[in-house]
């Protein structure tokens, strides 16, 4: 049996002869959306017959999203660990008997006070029921609950929009959760639309048809995020695709609605990707992103009877590597930008990515299902056996195109890992955190990247990097001359490696600041010993400095001693010169709804032309 070809549109100049009959595929494509590529593929031989889109993919209504689901054996998934976990998170919403209500003037809070939470908690709420109700259902055979189903899929279908308030634009039908929508209720008729009543099932195809494959079909290059650069083109795009392959009957629409859709899919693999398959935005949006990516890609595997393959790129390898690059212990990832010190890899991602891929150490980093999306958790059914792997075993990276670096040893006889990052101040997701740094001992996490602010209007407007989980005041790196860093491409870092458990950071150019000539950070880990030594030179007379390292754990400072203490130990922090002080960012904390407190530990030195500032670390387990 010949193996399925990766779709790859930007690689079709560079494609060898075996791979010919694709690229007529795609041309075929091209031609047939009405949309060039930016690269026009050379036209193939002769002798090559065209094939088409419409030659692969045919309509199917109402087909099971994958063959697994037609032929499950629904008891034995009932009875799996993923089946009860599922049937437990959906018997907590069996007592939420009044339906959650998306008003107007909810919907209206956050245009006048900036809160996405008045009108999101009910909308997601409203699914999450239906969700519980639709795989109750469908596992179990239990039609009690068909009334409730049927309420919420028409409240559904009667909010004048899917698109939520903060991502509310122009003309804009499709947004993240639009498109979602979309995709979930074409998979809840696909599992369930022989047991609803016809009026409801009509509903439902003509609130999709409209809202989603009309729109995609007459905007879907309109839209800002169908051109690749951060998760929105994996979620939007392949939530779409998804529907056009469940509910699209027209094999015209089918093609035109897929071939875009893969068009879009290929810029987010070629753009919300680096090179070496890093995810600026962090585990949490590399899950997001590729959440949908993964599922369409399957299905439409499934449909071109395995001719279109979008897992079988080699950048695919990369991108299911990333995980494993930045993971720091078991349920801890590196939180730069926007993302989240606590992580995991959904289930179906790791278990489809592992096969597909090669890279099995995925499978360790997952942990139990906690999605609520009906599409994700038929795949954990599917796809997962419900196992994890033990956590694999980590070591150091080096990634200079990405600006990421991890390394691993030992500090206090127990296991470290530390992760730093250059890059640049526009980043997706960003925060100004060129420099940054985290320390993990023994599963604690001692100095942080805080991650992620409080999202609201003002932190996806103008105001945003007045939020200091957003600006540099709240990272561990330092102010110069007073100015922390600027937020523009331009203002950047470089790394390198420079020994065996060492690294510099170039970061003068992350600060606004003239007189700056240079400004290094190496980080070196030996003899059971961190140690990091920064250096300044500017013009005369020179300019002060400000160190700074944050945390969130308890604090004591004595002299030019820090300690970060934790249940499980103590880091210290030695200045080689200087006083060290602890501000707790209270405020900053309350204002983004922080559970825990944010403590950044200084120590400033007076100007001067050059200036090292150096620091040791040392670990001592309780």
């Amino acid at each position: 049996m010949k193996k399925a070809l990766p779709v790859a549109w930007a690689s079709l100049p560079k494609m060898k002869t075996t791979h010919c009959a694709l690229a007529v595929f795609l041309l075929a494509v091209t031609a047939f959306s009405g949309c060039a590529t930016q690269q026009t593929p050379p036209p193939p031989p002769e002798s090559t017959p065209l094939t088409g889109l419409e030659g692969i993919v045919t309509p199917h209504p109402l087909a099971p999203a994958f063959p697994e689901a037609a032929k499950a054996d629904r008891a034995q998934l009932l009875a799996s660990p993923q089946g009860k976990q599922i049937l437990e998170w959906a018997q907590g919403y069996a007592s939420m008997t009044t339906l959650p209500e998306t008003t107007y003037t909810r919907y209206r809070a956050f245009k006048e006070t900036g809160d996405r939470s008045p009108y999101e908690a009910p909308y997601f709420q409203k699914r999450d029921i239906l969700v519980s109700e639709v795989l109750k259902l469908w596992l179990t055979g239990d039609v009690s609950r068909l009334s409730r189903i049927n309420d919420l899929i028409w409240s559904i279908c009667e909010e004048t929009t899917w698109v939520t308030p903060a991502h509310e634009g122009p003309g804009r039908q499709i947004d993240l959760f639009a498109a979602e929508t979309g995709a979930s209720l074409a998979h809840m008729l696909a599992l369930i639309g022989d047991q609803l009543p016809k009026e409801i099932v009509e509903r439902v195809q003509k609130e999709v048809k409209t809202r989603i494959l009309d729109d995609y079909l007459a905007h879907g290059e309109g839209y800002w995020w169908g051109f690749g650069r951060n998760n929105w083109t994996g979620v939007c795009a392949g939530s779409v695709g998804e529907t056009f392959l469940l509910l699209e009957e027209d094999p015209a629409r089918l093609c035109q609605g897929i071939a875009l859709v893969l068009k879009q899919l290929q810029r987010f693999i070629d753009v919300g990707f680096e090179p070496d398959g890093t995810c600026l935005e962090g585990i949490g949006y590399w899950n997001y992103g590729l959440s949908h990516y993964v599922i369409f890609a399957e299905m439409l595997w499934v449909r071109s009877a395995g001719k279109i393959d979008l897992l079988a790129q080699e950048k695919m390898k990369a991108i299911a590597r990333y995980p494993l690059n930045v993971a720091l212990a078991p349920g801890i990832f590196a939180s730069f930008s926007d993302s989240h010190e606590g992580g995991y890899v959904k289930p179906y991602i790791a278990a489809k990515l592992a096969e597909r891929t090669g890279v099995t150490g995925l499978r360790g980093l997952t942990r139990s299902i906690t999605d609520n999306r009906v599409d994700y958790i038929l795949c954990h059914l599917l796809w997962w056996d419900g196992t994890i792997d033990p956590f694999p075993a980590l070591d150091d990276v080096i990634l200079p195109e990405s600006g990421l670096a991890r390394l691993t040893g030992e500090l206090g006889g127990k296991p470290l890992t530390l992760a730093a990052k250059a890059g640049h101040n526009a980043e997706p997701h960003n925060n100004n955190d060129v420099g940054s740094f985290i320390v993990c001992v023994d599963g604690v996490v001692y100095l942080c990247d805080p991650g992620a602010g409080l999202y609201n209007r003002d932190y996806f407007s103008k105001k945003r990097y007045e939020n200091v989980f957003a600006n540099s005041y709240g990272h561990s790196v330092p102010r110069i001359a007073g100015q922390l860093q600027k937020e523009g491409k331009e203002f950047c870092g470089t790394l390198e490696k420079t020994g065996e458990k060492a690294i510099q950071i170039t970061f003068n150019k992350a600060y606004p600041v003239s007189q700056l000539r240079s400004a290094t950070r190496q980080i070196r880990l030996e003899q059971n010993v961190l140690a990091l030594e920064d250096a300044f030179k500017s013009k005369a007379p020179g300019l002060d400095v400000e160190e700074a390292f944050v945390t969130w754990q308890a604090v004591e400072v004595n002299g030019n001693v820090a300690r970060i203490l934790s249940d499980k130990g103590v880091l210290a922090i030695r200045a080689e010169e200087g006083v060290f002080r602890a501000e707790r960012l209270e405020e900053a904390c309350k204002a983004n709804h922080k559970k825990d407190m944010l403590t950044r530990i200084t120590v400033a030195y007076p100007a001067s032309p050059e200036r090292a500032a150096r620091f040791v670390m040392t670990y001592r387990p309780r």
